[in-house]
């Protein structure tokens, strides 16, 4: 894949590689074990993957920030987990800004609830940055993740050297039921340690054309968005979007942000990224019920547009969907031993074909997931015919739409251009203010 991403002029520095994956509880119960820690309570324990400052001094500042919020929201702080490394293979320009990197593992003994513990780790992780934006160093502080499901390694690396520069990742204890790899190139952000992806919940081969018109409205809402699962700490969620961020990380702030709200990955995608569904000659005679799902949401979710190709989990779901348009590629293989493969060309990595029992593509709009815990597959209008039939979204429609009828404007002049001078001398309008 690494024909796929961009160097930087010392041709060694990658714009960025990077790998989502489950949590590899047997490689840190191992490390637990070792350090004389107490075993690690999977179900509540959030493991964060954490770029700090390059400064020792400011690094126990900002270890101890972290530390604190956590703290003051009711979570017990495990200890800190210095990530394994190989620096040799760090090109000049990415070793030059390459942070401290380190696990923090924390306990999140009052909440039961999956959904709940992730939303508290969330809130977390929004705490710490306001807690920190005045700190001379908080641009080096970053949240590669932060869940008790999912984990993310990645860096300003090239694709052959990701799996040699974190020694976890040749680690036989390393074990996760799915996998997200994404390698960037860099076209409107220059490279950065914390811009490599996947992000915190999708990896994304494409550009967001709109993306400005997507934070504007996305800060025009900010004062407005509630919801009871955020149980009155909604402000404490702002902003949800970043100006100096990429597209991709926008992205995925909205993304996550539907996310932790409640909503299911496919939901979200299909709020963000809607396929073209008008006079759709499949949807409207088979499936009125996914028309109904994009006609509720596009007054409330503006659309993401651009070239996209997402790949996205929470840990429970994996999958990948193609923006309206279709201009990125995505190819899918579903294997007799149980894989499922999609990637942004056919082979990316070797393969038996005689195993091969399904293979397409994505075309325009279209997604396919995994369900990690059942195994099941489920192609493009299965998957959207289950996120449209969970809510009533045709009766609300019914209930709430008013259409506006059309206005016959006047056709013809009703003042003569002497008489509009004279109005506007009365007025004191300049003459250059109008158009004639």
């Amino acid at each position: 894949m690494e024909h796929r991403g961009g160097c930087g002029s010392d041709n060694d520095s990658g714009d960025g590689a990077g790998l989502m994956s489950g949590i590899p509880w047997d490689l840190f119960d191992d490390w637990a074990s070792k350090e004389g820690l107490a075993p690690i309570e999977r179900t509540h324990t959030g493991v964060g993957m954490v770029f700090l400052p390059q400064n020792e001094n400011s690094l126990a500042e900002a270890k101890a920030a972290v530390e604190k919020v956590f703290t003051d929201e009711g979570l017990e702080v495990l200890g800190w987990r210095p990530v394994p490394f190989n620096l040799s293979v760090v090109g000049p320009n990415a070793k030059e800004t390459m942070p401290n990197i380190l696990q923090i593992f924390v306990r999140i003994a009052k909440e039961d609830d999956a959904d709940d513990i992730e939303r508290e780790l969330y809130i977390c992780r929004k705490l710490i940055e306001r807690a920190t934006k005045s700190a001379s160093w908080a641009d080096e502080l970053y949240f590669c993740s932060l869940s008790s499901r999912t984990i993310i390694y990645k860096g300003m690396l090239r694709s052959e050297v990701l799996g040699q520069f974190y020694k976890d990742l040749q680690n036989e204890l390393y074990k996760s039921p799915f996998a997200i790899y994404h390698r960037r190139f860099s076209t409107n952000t220059s490279p950065r340690w914390p811009l490599a992806q996947p992000m915190r919940l999708l990896g994304h081969n494409g550009e967001i054309n709109t993306i400005q018109g997507n934070l504007n409205w996305m800060r025009s809402r900010e004062a407005t968005i509630q919801s009871p699962v955020w149980r009155g700490r909604e402000n404490e969620l702002r902003p949800f979007g970043d100006p100096k961020a990429s597209d991709s990380a926008n992205l995925d702030s909205a993304a996550e942000l539907l996310l932790r709200s409640g909503r299911s990955p496919a939901e979200a995608m299909m709020m963000l990224v809607p396929e073209a569904y008008k006079n759709h000659p499949t949807l409207s005679v088979k499936y009125p019920e996914v028309i109904d799902f994009y006609e509720y949401y596009k007054g409330q979710m503006e659309a993401w547009d651009g070239p996209a190709l997402l790949l996205f989990s929470d840990g429970r779901t994996v999958g990948a969907c193609l923006d309206r348009n279709g201009l990125r590629p995505a190819r899918y293989w579903k294997t007799s031993d149980g894989f499922v493969y999609v990637a942004s060309e056919v082979g990316v990595i070797p393969m038996d074909e005689s195993k091969v029992v399904m293979k397409g593509r994505l075309g325009p709009g279209m997604m396919i997931t995994v369900d990690l815990e059942t195994g099941q597959v489920l192609e493009n209008t299965e998957v959207k015919k289950n996120v449209a039939s969970a809510k009533p979204y045709g009766t609300w429609l019914q209930e709430s739409t008013r259409s506006i009828k059309p206005v016959n404007f006047q056709s013809s002049p009703v003042m003569d251009n002497e008489t509009i001078l004279r109005h506007q001398q009365h007025l004191v309008i300049p003459v250059k203010m109008c158009k004639w």
